[in-house]
């Protein structure tokens, strides 16, 4: 008889590939983020102004893409709705910062605002 208990089934290894996706995206976003970073003078500080400390992202983290339907989640990470509700059904965890969502999005009313002023 030949054991296969070393073999892995195909779930098992499209968890994993999922798995690993998931960090390899969320480590891009957060690359993107360190890049930012970068500016510090000698003092250590950043050069960045207060308004800029709470600057809003320009684009959803799970597409990339400007936001359509912007929403948040009560940990303050904004993405697009449809992206949101569909990582959601996959895992109910936020995609930035791996905290339960609940399922909790509500409308992003700072992103549409700074939309409409972009707009405009």
């Amino acid at each position: 008889m030949h054991d296969r208990g070393d073999y892995k089934s195909g779930w098992q290894m499209e968890r994993e590939w999922e798995e690993a996706e998931k960090i390899r995206k969320r480590n891009l976003a957060l690359k993107a983020d360190d890049d930012d970073d970068d500016d510090e003078n000698e003092n250590g500080r950043t050069n960045v102004s207060d308004d800029d400390e709470d600057a809003l992202p320009f684009a959803c983290f799970i597409c990339r893409q400007p936001f359509v339907d912007p929403v948040v989640t009560n940990c303050k990470h904004y993405f697009c709705e449809h992206c949101a509700l569909k990582h959601h059904l996959k895992n109910k965890k936020c995609f930035v910062c791996n905290t339960p969502t609940l399922g909790i999005f509500n409308t992003a009313h700072e992103i549409k605002r700074k939309m409409a002023a972009e707009g405009k």
